[in-house]
């Protein structure tokens, strides 16, 4: 074997074994395939959108580190090959087998650690999708008797195990537990929902979110269109029923709009205002602010910014939506504020939840005293579980893991049932906000928390949509990619 080649081949078996350890090391043990390829056709924009020291993280753990396989096989071969005098091709017969050893060892480990082949056995699965998916634009929404506005609250990571992290029993979301409000007590992550844009956008459309492949021999590349038309521009979500419905609606975070194809989503679905890093140092926001995850604000201060919106908002007297996701609390320790007590600041991921905790739990109470219950219905809500690692979800969590769901309204109705997936929360929401004519009618995949259905159909319904078929390729979910739009009535 060239010399050349092998040294190459070292560096590659370098870069297999180390980069599954690198994504595990780093977004924990529920990055999927799906998450890996959605985030590698985002393009450019979005990898610059990346916070740098998680760039940094990647060159030095990723490209340089395996820059020691080749090395020291070389460092090897030279010494080998003066101590062995007259035997330099044993030594360069044992140095092509171990490559080839640690190039297949390599192969095998990222194939494994990032469950390659259930991701492959997912492709031939059969499409059960369209034979679920009930399209909200064929469905006809009333005119509720008072619009009520929504604040709807995306808390990275959060989920009910956090009120008793082991050891210690520790709540790190005590303010958070002690709000008002119907909290769901099974919340379960289905397929395609496990990341930030899966969890946001399967919440709001009743789907999962995976990679959409376009035709190559008609598109002539990988990419397709995808970044010229959207993300999923064709699907029906609560924020394009809402929209007709004369709703004003912000979508804000902290970090880029461009990370995760944020800005890709809502300006395909009609949301007025998106906002995220860029927006908030257009709209004046102190640059000492800019702390967190992606040089973007932290939680405290986009909570103090959402308070403002909701209030000036609420001034105006018409509808309006507020959906914002945090940051802070991302895996595997958090980004602490700056502001945070000495304790929060030294406690891993529990410190970085009990100071979001507290500060949304205080901007909550803040509204409810002003009586915003009184026009305003308030979720708050994890995206996803946390993404633990083993030695997190060993020492800390149970095996019965649950995110987190509540609901803080004036209105007096409970939900019909205590189980729930990201897809049933659009319809939830529309029957909150008084518009669905039958709330035991389907929307997308979701079937809402004040249906009357009868459990044992729920529970079939529900075993389908957790299954990994979900994901299997489906002609009707190949149809949100289009162009073409659909709109609720």
């Amino acid at each position: 074997m060239n010399k050349f080649v092998r040294y190459f081949l070292f560096y590659l078996s370098g870069m297999l074994l180390l980069l599954p350890f690198w994504i595990i090391g780093t977004f924990g043990n529920g990055v999927t395939v799906e998450q890996i390829i959605f985030h590698l056709r985002s393009g450019i924009e979005a990898v610059e959108a990346i916070d740098r020291t998680l760039k940094a993280s990647f060159a030095t753990h990723v490209l340089v580190m395996p820059l020691l396989f080749p090395l020291t096989a070389a460092i090897l071969s030279i010494i080998a090959s003066r101590l062995a005098t007259g035997r330099s091709a044993i030594v360069e017969k044992l140095l092509t087998t171990s490559c080839l050893v640690l190039l297949l060892s390599g192969s095998a480990t990222f194939v494994y650690k990032l469950h390659i082949p259930q991701y492959i056995a997912s492709r031939f699965g059969r499409d059960i999708f369209s034979g679920l998916y009930a399209d909200p634009s064929k469905q006809r929404f009333k005119p509720p008797v008072k619009k009520k506005n929504l604040v709807l609250i995306y808390v990275e990571s959060l989920e009910t195990d956090l009120a008793e992290i082991r050891p210690g029993n520790v709540n790190a979301i005590k303010e958070i537990e002690e709000l008002p409000g119907n909290k769901v007590k099974d919340f379960l992550q289905a397929p395609g929902t496990s990341w930030s844009i899966a969890g946001i956008i399967s919440s709001q459309s009743g789907v999962p979110l995976k990679p959409f492949y376009y035709n190559l021999k008609e598109d002539g590349n990988f990419m397709g269109n995808f970044a010229q038309q959207g993300l999923c521009p064709s699907l029906v979500c609560l924020s394009d029923i809402l929209s007709k419905k004369g709703y004003t609606q912000y979508f804000l975070t902290g970090p880029d709009l461009k990370f995760a194809d944020m800005d890709k989503f809502f300006s395909s679905h009609h949301y007025n205002y998106a906002i995220g890093r860029e927006e908030w140092l257009s709209r004046g926001v102190d640059k000492s602010l800019f702390t967190t995850w992606g040089d973007g604000i932290q939680d405290d201060t986009l909570l103090d910014e959402a308070y403002k919106i909701i209030t000036t908002e609420r001034a105006r007297k018409r509808p309006f939506v507020v959906s914002l996701i945090t940051v802070d609390t991302h895996f595997p320790d958090g980004f602490p504020s700056p502001r945070c007590n000495s304790e929060e600041a030294h406690s891993s991921f529990a410190g970085a939840f009990r100071y979001t905790s507290r500060q949304l739990a205080a901007m909550v109470r803040k509204l409810i005293d002003e009586g915003v219950l009184e026009d305003t219905d308030i979720i708050i809500m994890g995206d996803h579980l946390f993404m633990a690692s083993d030695e997190q979800i060993k020492n800390n969590f149970s095996r019965d893991r649950r995110i987190y769901f509540k609901m803080i309204t004036a209105d007096k109705r409970k939900p019909n049932r205590d189980t729930m997936t990201h897809f049933d929360i659009a319809p939830t929401i529309l029957d909150l906000l008084g518009m669905r004519r039958n709330p035991d009618e389907q929307f997308g995949l979701g079937i809402s928390l004040f249906s009357k259905i009868p459990p044992e159909k729920y529970s079939r319904h529900l075993k389908l949509v957790m299954s990994d078929e979900i994901l299997s390729p489906s002609i009707v979910y190949d149809r949100f990619w289009n162009l073409h739009r659909h709109t609720g009535k």
